[in-house]
């Protein structure tokens, strides 16, 4: 759970997180009160589709010669390698 909590003049106001689909708030954290309440909904960032992240992600294919991908892929294996063991991972 992500509930960020301050104190405002009327009392705590506390935030949670959600979606917008483009009608409707759909909260993805549990909502903390009981009842209405007056809420203010702020928008952070828009959602990207699937093709906008492949477009982020294509936009550096080709940047990256053998020796990145096997340095990359080493260390990726290094830290695989060390969690593996790890109880709390």
């Amino acid at each position: 759970m992500n509930i960020v909590s301050f104190i405002n003049i009327g009392g705590i106001v506390q935030a949670i997180n959600g979606i917008f689909d483009g009608n409707c708030f759909k909260p993805i954290e549990p909502i903390p009160v009981k009842g209405k309440y007056e809420v203010i909904i702020t928008f952070t960032k828009p959602i990207g589709t699937k093709n906008s992240r492949r477009k982020r992600i294509l936009k550096y294919f080709g940047t990256w010669n053998n020796e990145d991908v096997e340095t990359i892929n080493e260390i990726v294996q290094e830290r695989t390698n060390f969690s593996m063991n790890r109880d709390e991972i």
